[in-house]
């Protein structure tokens, strides 16, 4: 997928911009997306990656070095590292989603701030796709689960931070392929927005 077509992406890059600067440094967790990690690159002191599959990891260049590692459990990183943690597209691959949470609470530094997306469990065409189909059972392909407004905040409760805000990110159709959304989204409709944005601050 297109960088410039992904709007949870321009969208997460958005507010990444707003806090990051050449003196931070960045940890990004599921990191195999070479492009955007020099997206968020450009903008900090240095910048980790972390990714699961050995496989997929790039190789480390300029500002940015990766590692293998595990969200639920990052064994090799130090606590207290981090001014800002992203993450795109990854929490909905954990076993233990409070895990990962809290691991982000451990490494980031205090008033560190962390942006995850993730997909909304009722995204519009979703909810419309299930009239026809049922709904849909988990894991499902490398997805463990995905998450209503209600799933978030449960798990944002339990964890270890006090300070958090779930965003809904745009409304409509937003596939590979098939873009016809809205940006705005109207607060009547937020439990169907297609992705959510999660910034948790220590």
């Amino acid at each position: 997928m297109k960088i410039k077509n992904s709007y949870d992406w321009i969208l997460l890059l958005k507010e990444y911009k707003k806090i990051a600067n050449n003196k931070k440094n960045v940890i990004e967790i599921g990191s195999s997306n070479k492009s955007k990690t020099k997206q968020l690159a450009k903008h900090c002191k240095k910048c980790l990656g972390i990714e699961y599959y050995a496989q997929r990891i790039p190789k480390s260049f300029k500002n940015i070095k990766y590692k293998q590692g595990d969200w639920q459990k990052l064994n090799n990183v130090k606590s207290n590292t981090f001014e800002i943690l992203i993450s795109s597209h990854t929490l909905e691959h954990t076993k233990n989603d409070l895990n990962a949470i809290n691991e982000t609470y451990r490494v980031l530094k205090p008033n560190g701030i962390g942006l995850i997306t993730t997909p909304n469990r009722k995204r519009l065409i979703r909810v419309f796709v299930e009239f026809f189909t049922g709904k849909k059972k988990f894991p499902y392909q490398e997805h463990q689960r995905e998450y209503t407004y209600q799933d978030l905040k449960k798990i944002l409760i339990k964890s270890k931070f006090k300070k958090y805000k779930i965003i809904p990110v745009a409304i409509g159709l937003h596939a590979e392929k098939i873009k016809l959304f809205s940006k705005k989204v109207p607060k009547i409709l937020k439990n169907y927005a297609c992705y959510w944005l999660i910034k948790v601050k220590k």
